[in-house]
């Protein structure tokens, strides 16, 4: 049998998947894949030999070839790929690489040695729903990373940021074990598997670890992010502030193949409980294309939002609120293609989030009242007033080595409701190479290799510039080695080693008359990582890692109060983290299910001192542990049902003796979680959205310990719930946040309870509506 090649030749910018709305860890979701259908000579096996080229009829390599329900296997140089020792049946064959489309084709082996015709991929925008890069820093197939990711990709994406466009708090709907949103301007307590993690946007670091802004997860705007990467537990690929993992914003990408794409967006919002003075709206337009050599990104957003009200219809406290704060964000990108291998991009970003509050925060009660707001002249001025990011990007290849070179300047401003502001920035370099190697018929070898520079500046200033923590520099320069080894078709081994050398520098401080000399620390840090993974069988592929991140952590909150640095002792804390998992993939369903284990013998933990405001510092060993979930299924055409799950605890060795008998506080180790959700394609233009997010209790601390992170957390349950229409080139959307309008408090006001005078003790928000219209051109 031959399969005939004009039907295997896609033109792929008329070509379009299917794909689960829902988030996956580790897989994705097809209801194209039909299930494997053995014919009668069930016990005979056979062979399927093929070749892949592009259009211009050139071999292509590494081009990934999955045949569901059996194996998967990569092009060599020559474009041949071989899948061996087969059951004879039906089965769809999948193929796919970076920088071009997904070709997909049902065959039927009925003999010993199937040969097919050649297949041909045409250029296009990659496949961006299969293809991960944060992991390894090269691009690579989900399948392929022994390690655990979320993946949100655009259509999750955007569907999520409709309903409540806060990234922590879509992030908080997809991430299995990250922290609770804290529903306000800022991120101070969010972790990853209760450990720091590092924020990037396409590579850029946005993390602040001198003196935490909590501002990280709130540098760009959603509409302007193509996807989002998550490596759960610590990494040793990148630097300080990957203990617990990475968050990557990947920015949108241009659209190859034509020469303008528009998508417009005009959202409005509206309190339901009591719609007086809640109003918002957002207003976003992205343009892109290709001209000849040149591709091009460019997108703008401007929105406001009204003044946040809870469930029963009270102005919440805007202390560190979301209400009433305009925000914007400019987006531009422009690529040049110097050669077929070699590609330059320029990419600017600018976000800016600007509280303009007439109301201002009383005192809250804990477990009696909430802070509220009520009416003041007072200016209540909170937010990021600026976020600058550019970053020039160079892709070359020579021979079979792929090289990257990214240049990067960052610039944050962020102010703390009028009394402080904390100005970072960030420049860096960071030169990535990778070189693939045949070491047989079946196994292959790719070692990514590199250097990254970075020179890390911030410091904690009054609104009248006055010092609130010294001057404080990092200088980093790391070099890393990662192997990648394909044993066969079906095993994937991974190992890898960081070496970095931090310098750190604080200047003087004087405060109420004492002056705290500056001084100078230097230290080095070494982490490594090995991991392994098996996918011979599409719906059972098991792998398991050891990985290790390390932090600083937030010196500045320390040195603030005039400790000198050499008290303090700043050097990397490091987090070696366990996992082992499986994921799998079938017809109608796929999963994830993780396990991890990560230990540190200098976790940080802290606690308000007598003075309100003013935290001290405790590092003591920790182990912390859990469990994670993910989950998809199609039983139908017209439904689609996900879960996530995440749930953790720990333990810490409050008394440095190797007893791990005393309780981690709630900064750290965040409740149960799950979220249910539900898609339902009523009709080809019509779908109805609806998820279900339960935060469960802890209450693990007695009365007269009560502080900063032990007080009673007690856990609550919101539905959301989201309708789309779509008429020719037109979205019409509705949807309703808090759909039976919850009372509740956010963890993070229940974490700092009565600390700080109770201003951070505020409920979240009551029921919103959301209506808005989407044009694409």
């Amino acid at each position: 049998m031959k399969v005939n090649p004009s039907k295997l030749t896609i033109a792929l910018l008329s070509c379009s998947f299917s794909l689960s709305p829902f988030v996956s860890t580790g897989s994705v979701f097809s209801s194209k894949t039909p299930l494997h259908n053995s014919v009668s000579k069930t016990q005979q096996k056979g062979s399927i030999l093929g070749r892949v080229v592009d259009a211009q009829g050139m071999p292509l390599a590494n081009v990934h070839v999955q045949l569901h329900g059996a194996k998967s296997t990569k092009s060599d140089k020559d474009g041949y790929f071989r899948l061996t020792d087969i059951d004879y049946g039906k089965y769809r064959l999948t193929l796919s690489s970076v920088g071009f489309g997904k070709l997909s084709q049902d065959i039927e082996l009925r003999e010993e040695q199937y040969d097919l015709e050649t297949f041909t991929l045409t250029a296009e925008q990659q496949s961006l729903d299969e293809v991960v890069v944060t992991a390894s820093r090269l691009a690579e197939h989900i399948d392929e990373v022994p390690s655990s990711i979320t993946y949100i990709g655009g259509k999750a994406l955007d569907q999520q940021r409709q309903i409540n466009d806060n990234l922590p708090s879509i992030l908080m709907q997809k991430v299995p074990s990250i922290s609770p949103s804290e529903e306000s301007q800022n991120n101070f307590i969010a972790k990853i598997r209760g450990r720091n993690f590092l924020v990037l946007i396409d590579g850029i670091p946005q993390s602040t670890p001198l003196r935490n802004g909590g501002r990280d997860l709130r540098t760009i705007d959603a509409s302007a992010i193509d996807h989002i990467e998550v490596i759960n537990g610590a990494t040793a690929m990148y630097g300080n502030g990957a203990a617990g993992g990475v968050i990557n914003y990947i920015t949108k990408k241009p659209q190859k193949g034509k020469k303008l794409s528009s998508s417009t967006y005009l959202n409005n919002s509206l309190n339901l409980v009591k719609p007086s003075e809640t109003y918002g709206y957002n207003i976003a337009q992205v343009f892109s294309g290709q001209l000849d050599k040149w591709d091009y990104v460019i997108q703008g957003k401007a929105g406001r939002t009204g003044v946040v009200r809870s469930s029963d219809g009270a102005v919440a406290s805007p202390f560190y609120g979301l209400g009433e704060t305009d925000s914007y964000n400019v987006l531009a990108k422009i690529g040049y293609q110097l050669a077929p291998d070699h590609h330059v991009e320029f990419m600017g970003n600018y976000y800016r989030s600007l509280q303009d509050s007439k109301y201002v925060g009383t005192k809250g009660d804990f477990d009696k009242s909430p802070a509220i707001g009520i009416p003041s002249d007072t200016v209540i001025n909170g937010g990021t007033p600026y976020n600058k990011a550019f970053h020039l990007k160079y892709d070359g290849q020579y021979g079979k080595t792929a090289a990257n070179l990214s240049l990067y300047y960052e610039d944050m401003n962020t102010v703390f409701e009028t009394y402080n502001q904390n100005y970072s920035d960030h420049k860096g370099a960071r030169l990535n190479f990778n070189t693939p190697f045949q070491l047989g018929a079946s196994t292959n070898m790719s070692l990514i290799y590199g250097a990254d520079f970075l020179k890390d500046h911030t410091v904690q200033k009054t609104m009248k510039d006055d010092l609130v923590t010294p001057d404080m520099n990092m200088n980093n320069v790391a070099f890393y080695l990662q192997s990648k080894l394909n044993i066969g078709t079906d095993w994937i081994l991974k190992g890898g080693v960081r070496y970095e050398n931090i310098r750190f520098k604080v200047g003087d401080l004087t405060k109420n008359g004492k002056l705290t000399a500056g001084e100078n620390n230097n230290s080095d840090a070494f982490v490594f990582n090995i991991a392994t993974r098996y996918n011979k069988y599409s719906y059972a592929q098991p792998f398991a890692s050891f990985s290790q991140g390390y932090s600083i952590g937030d010196v500045g909150l320390i040195l603030r109060n005039g400790v000198p640095l050499s008290q303090i002792d700043p050097k990397p804390v490091v987090v070696n983290n366990f996992e082992l998992g499986v994921n799998g993939k079938m017809d109608i369903w796929d999963y994830q299910v993780t396990g991890y284990y990560s230990t540190s013998k200098k976790g940080t933990t802290f606690a308000e001192t007598s003075t309100p405001g003013n935290y001290e510092l405790s590092q003591v060993p920790q182990r912390i542990y859990g469990v994670e979930f993910v989950g998809n299924i199609k039983p139908i055409r017209w439904l689609s049902l996900g879960t996530v799950l995440g749930y953790m605890d720990g333990r810490q060795d409050l008394k440095n003796e190797g007893k791990y008998k005393d309780k981690l506080d709630n900064s750290i180790i965040s409740p149960f979680k799950i979220n249910l959700n539900a898609d339902f394609k009523l009709t080809d233009q019509w779908n109805v959205y609806l998820q279900y997010l339960h935060l469960g209790g802890r209450d693990v601390f007695p009365a007269a310990e009560y502080n900063y992170g032990k007080y009673p957390i007690s856990g609550y349950n919101l539905v959301d719930f989201q309708t789309r229409y779509k008429y020719q080139k037109f979205t019409f959307l509705f949807s309703i946040n808090n759909l039976f309008n919850a009372d509740y408090y956010p963890i993070h006001a229940e974490v700092r309870g009565a600390t700080n005078e109770g201003r951070y003790y505020i409920k979240g928000t009551g029921t919103m509506a959301n209506l808005g219209v989407q044009l694409d051109l």
